[in-house]
């Protein structure tokens, strides 16, 4: 678990937000400002903080194109990675 795999995973909600519309981008907004509060207070997200994020870009990836589903794999992925370092699991 490391600040920069936070600031990685960060990235690409961003990136993903970028190609989204709607509620699919409010929803990305929600979870990048958790995600920004983390960093900026220096804090380690916790492990059901992680999953719902998980299980919120899941339920936007149903709708998504191939596009927005791609960017979003790619946050799932970042997220997860940066997951298996949180103590606790």
């Amino acid at each position: 678990m490391s600040a920069d795999e936070l600031q990685a995973a960060l990235d690409e909600l961003q990136a993903a937000r970028d190609l989204a519309d709607g509620e699919a981008a409010e929803r990305l907004e929600t979870i990048i400002g958790r995600v920004e509060k983390a960093i900026d207070a220096g804090r380690t997200m916790d492990h059901g903080v992680l999953a719902r994020m998980l299980r919120t870009i899941s339920e936007i990836q149903e709708d998504a194109d191939t596009d927005l589903e791609a960017a979003l794999e790619s946050a799932s992925e970042a997220i997860t990675t940066y997951r298996e370092g949180v103590p606790g699991a």
